[in-house]
């Protein structure tokens, strides 16, 4: 278990990385995002292009549950909307649990978690637009020795690359 704290966009935040096997008793999860590599171990990351025509910080593919959806559902359907991806062979890495008193996004609440996965990637293909806002993502495929310089989530990115290495070298 990983504690830390931060402050978003001015209010506090705690999170707590857990690694689990199963979601199951997990409510509400609002995130899913994917260690996704390729056979040469490689990660693909992503950065979302800002209206300024900057970039947001590199991230993991992935997003948001939609109505319905299972956490590996939407893991397909968002690598697929965003990295123009397919992937295979999903493992539930671990979780954070977010407590987030006066959370602005008042739809997500004060307390929910966030799954990150390890998979492998069957297929890259062109590139397309995002469906939800038309903008192309930047993505980038980095050495898995260099993801902690693109994922800047401190001693918890370095636990989920360590848990996706360990998975991988077991495939």
């Amino acid at each position: 278990m990983i504690q830390s704290h931060w402050i978003h966009k001015g209010l506090p935040v705690k999170t707590i990385w857990r690694q689990i096997d199963s979601y199951e008793g997990l409510s509400p999860i609002t995130q899913v995002y994917g260690v996704c590599f390729t056979n040469d171990k490689k990660i693909m990351v992503i950065r979302n292009p800002l209206d300024n025509g900057e970039f947001t910080p590199w991230n993991l593919p992935g997003g948001t549950p939609e109505t319905g959806e299972t956490p590996e559902q939407t893991l397909y359907r968002e690598v697929d909307e965003e990295a123009d991806i397919s992937i295979d062979h999903l493992e539930l890495l671990g979780a954070s649990e977010v407590f987030f008193p006066n959370n602005p996004n008042r739809e997500k609440g004060d307390h929910f978690y966030q799954l990150r996965y390890f998979t492998l990637i069957k297929d890259i293909r062109d590139q397309t637009p995002d469906p939800h806002d038309g903008k192309m993502v930047d993505r980038r495929l980095i050495p898995a020795e260099e993801f902690t310089s693109y994922i800047e989530w401190g001693e918890v990115g370095e636990e989920i690359i360590r848990l996706a290495l360990e998975r991988f070298k077991n495939i």
